[in-house]
């Protein structure tokens, strides 16, 4: 899964969430570009996640973007000192932390077979 946006970028502005929609997946995988002279991904399992698609509409231009987002369920392990916890005001295991993936990062998602029996 990755964030659907146009070519040219999306204008800085505010966005009205118009839906969500969970990822049904059993793990998940993210991959972060990062800045060498040619391609390479940073890849990282993500354990205790939830990732959903969610639909969005700029406030000034209309324009709807589909942006992936993934909720860390479980920061009970996490330093306390981490970026998120001074900006949420809160400590290790007080809830979920959950952020919109950039563009270009993208997630691989497992999903559980469907298994049927035939007799």
């Amino acid at each position: 899964m990755a964030s659907d946006l146009p070519r040219s970028g999306a204008p800085k502005q505010p966005y009205a969430v118009r839906a969500v929609h969970p990822v049904d997946g059993s793990s998940f995988v993210s991959c972060h570009d990062h800045n060498y002279p040619y391609t390479v991904y940073m890849c990282h399992n993500t354990p205790a996640t939830r990732a959903y698609m969610v639909e969005m509409e700029g406030a000034h231009s209309g324009l709807a973007v589909t942006v992936a987002a993934i909720c860390h369920t479980d920061t009970s392990h996490w330093d306390a000192e981490h970026f998120s916890f001074k900006v949420l005001g809160t400590k290790p295991g007080d809830g979920p932390i959950c952020h919109y993936l950039p563009y270009g990062h993208n997630v691989w998602v497992k999903k559980e077979a469907n298994r049927s029996s035939s007799s």
